[in-house]
């Protein structure tokens, strides 16, 4: 008894033609092929999605480093501007 992806099983007897049993193959044959196009479909899919979140984790990244720079130019800043207060009240104080 050979499975039939499609309708659960069948049994190729003796009686039956080698036309019907060409038929079957050409069938899992058809559905194969079918499952390739639909992986390869899949995976073209998973590639371009993969391209694009390096894309944004690169993008991402950047904006990170960008961040980081500008809060530690404004921590100089503040620094500065406290070490001027702190100066100021030493000679006025």
């Amino acid at each position: 008894m050979l499975a039939d992806p499609v309708d659960g099983a069948f049994d190729i007897s003796s009686e039956e033609s080698e036309a019907g049993a060409m038929d079957g193959l050409d069938l899992w044959k058809k559905e194969i092929e079918d499952a390739l196009t639909v992986m390869g479909g899949l995976q073209a899919r998973q590639a371009r999605v993969l391209a694009d979140h390096a894309e944004w984790l690169q993008a991402h990244d950047r904006a990170m480093a960008e961040a980081a720079e500008r809060g530690a130019r404004l921590d100089e800043r503040i620094e500065k501007l406290v070490s001027g207060i702190g100066e100021f009240m030493r000679r006025n104080g």
